[in-house]
């Protein structure tokens, strides 16, 4: 049966290189202008997709730095309270002199709002005068950790919009992807009644997606 042009995107790049190579090996005089507007809107497609998923590649990074960044802060949030513990603050909840939240509480905040709170809690913390030399150095390392999610997640947002963008250039592509693509087909049909004959085999048949295979029934037991 003739081969319709995928829907999904990387549907299309694939269809769009199979019949490009095919076409390759064949005469395509017939219908040289429409493919040559096919092969062009291919290209745009193609390189806009490349674009994209470098621009998503870089925003999962980014985002992955955050959660990296939040594990620190949740392993400083966990020994800011063993530090004031040993300081004399009560076992149960050393932030409660401190921040509305307790240690547990705190850490299962949303980043922003965690690190927010953390840099509170030091602030608050470091206007008592009974503190360690140990807890006064926890308070510090937390200090950073806070500065490197928030640091990590204003990172993220100029990724966002970047991918959000590549996106949408990529979208508005694929519409004269699909017309071109039913443009060529349609002439490669017409090429066939003119003589070229098996040109539109040539071209689409061979980009259809393999069928997969029927799944098998298990066999009914004997006896």
């Amino acid at each position: 049966m003739p081969v319709l042009a995928a829907k999904s995107h990387e549907g299309r790049i694939a269809a769009g290189d199979s019949l490009l190579e095919a076409a390759a090996a064949h005469d395509t005089g017939r219908v040289k202008a429409r493919l040559a507007h096919f092969a062009a809107a291919h290209r745009a497609l193609s390189k806009a997709q490349q674009a994209l998923d470098a621009a998503e590649s870089t925003l999962s990074a980014r985002r992955e730095r955050v959660a990296e960044r939040d594990v620190d802060q949740d392993d400083c949030i966990d020994r800011v309270a063993s530090a004031l513990i040993g300081d004399g603050l009560p076992r149960v909840n050393p932030f409660k002199a401190l921040s509305a939240s307790s240690p547990t509480t705190l850490k299962s905040l949303g980043y922003a709002a965690e690190a927010k709170a953390l840099a509170a809690l030091t602030a608050r913390a470091r206007k008592r005068k009974d503190l360690s030399t140990r807890t006064l150095a926890t308070l510090t390392a937390a200090e950073k950790a806070a500065k490197a999610v928030t640091a990590a997640l204003a990172a993220v947002e100029p990724a966002k919009r970047k991918s959000d963008g590549a996106r949408t250039r990529r979208d508005a592509l694929v519409q004269p992807w699909e017309t071109s693509f039913a443009s060529l087909k349609r002439g490669a049909r017409a090429a066939e009644d003119e003589g070229s004959v098996g040109l539109f085999a040539a071209l689409f048949e061979s980009t259809a997606a393999p069928k997969k295979p029927a799944k098998k029934k298990p066999a009914t037991p004997v006896g």
